[in-house]
């Protein structure tokens, strides 16, 4: 999946992170709010997310938040940040929301904003709900929703090849 958030700026997204955060929208598992971080790197002025962890045990889910407390993400991303010689790292986070069509909530945006004063890079920001993902790029504290490229082939293309 590939969406712009800003012109002729690309998020690319692997299949398996879709289907790992779509597990978390089905059946039991979307009574609670789940969540975790993106793992991925920079192309660019692009950002490609290949990977993400999940809920762990030390993490807070509730019906109405998620809260990622348990050390195994950020082991995640620095096992990745080594393992790839140092250019997959943490790309920003995911959660999901109990309803069909997620919107960010002032908690979410708050928490956006405190992790981007950590970061300097653009970070990528999901929220999964039951019918659809919201999305948006966090850089120099603006959050920009990201929208889906134009669907036709040679559009996906392009945008493929123009990756450093």
């Amino acid at each position: 999946m590939i969406r712009e958030w800003s012109q002729q700026r690309y998020v690319m997204v692997a299949p398996v992170v879709l289907a790992t955060i779509g597990a978390f929208l089905t059946g039991d598992e979307r009574r609670n709010e789940a969540g975790g971080v993106l793992i991925g790197s920079y192309r660019g002025s692009h950002v490609e997310v290949v990977g993400c962890t999940v809920p762990m045990p030390l993490d807070g889910r509730s019906r109405y938040r998620f809260d990622r407390r348990d050390p195994g993400h950020q082991a995640a991303a620095l096992k990745a940040w080594h393992a790839s010689g140092r250019t997959e790292t943490f790309v920003g986070e995911w959660h999901t929301h109990p309803e069909p069509h997620p919107t960010p909530s002032g908690r979410d945006r708050q928490t956006w904003a405190d992790i981007m004063k950590k970061n300097s890079n653009p970070l990528v920001f999901l929220i999964g709900g039951w019918e659809s993902l919201w999305w948006a790029v966090g850089e120099r504290g603006l959050v920009v929703e990201a929208v889906p490229l134009d669907s036709e082939p040679s559009a996906l293309l392009a945008a493929v090849e123009s990756l450093p």
